[in-house]
């Protein structure tokens, strides 16, 4: 069964082991991360959750006794916002169909905070594997920046969604 555990300095290298580009830690963690990614990127990442309340929250997704997959989630307290991101599955987990579990624990941590009305995402307009998972979430594409991030020499156009809490119940899309 899928589980989040909350992300620790020991997952540090099982998480970094799962890029080898830089291409795939942009892809992962945004434009302002860069491989390799160490140490001190995912510990400002974990002490982004220190605060009270929490500015960022990681977890590891476990499947077994397999560490599968990662998530965060970032919050916008003031405007009651959270934004879902640096999603990764294991590489040797993927096509699994353990992506969709995986976000429906993570967006119930989010949702279970009463301050949270609106969870939304970036992700690479090119990247439908994530856009079709994020789609049965319930999660609607509200549009599009062009040519957004520059990954070496190409151009990424970034797709923005967005789910309300209205759209949200029980932990399946209304």
């Amino acid at each position: 069964m899928l589980a989040l555990l909350p992300f620790t300095p020991d997952h540090f290298p099982t998480l970094s082991g799962w890029f080898g580009s830089d291409a795939d830690v942009v892809q992962w963690g945004g434009p302002y991360v860069h491989f390799p990614l160490s140490d001190e990127q995912m510990t400002a990442m974990l002490d982004e959750g220190r605060s009270n309340p929490p500015a960022r929250l990681c977890w590891m997704a476990q499947d077994g006794d397999r560490l599968v997959g990662h998530v965060q989630i970032a919050f916008d307290w003031r405007n009651g916002n959270a934004t879902l991101g640096r999603v990764a599955i294991a590489p040797d987990a993927r096509g699994r169909g353990l992506a969709v579990p995986m976000l429906r624990l993570a967006l119930a941590s989010a949702f279970a905070f009463d301050a949270v009305e609106r969870l939304e995402l970036n992700v690479y307009a090119w990247n439908r594997p994530a856009i079709r998972s994020y789609e049965r979430l319930g999660f609607v594409t509200e549009g599009v920046r062009l040519s957004s991030v520059r990954v070496g020499d190409a151009r990424w156009d970034t797709a923005i969604m967005r789910m309300l809490r209205s759209e949200w119940t029980d932990g399946t899309p209304a």
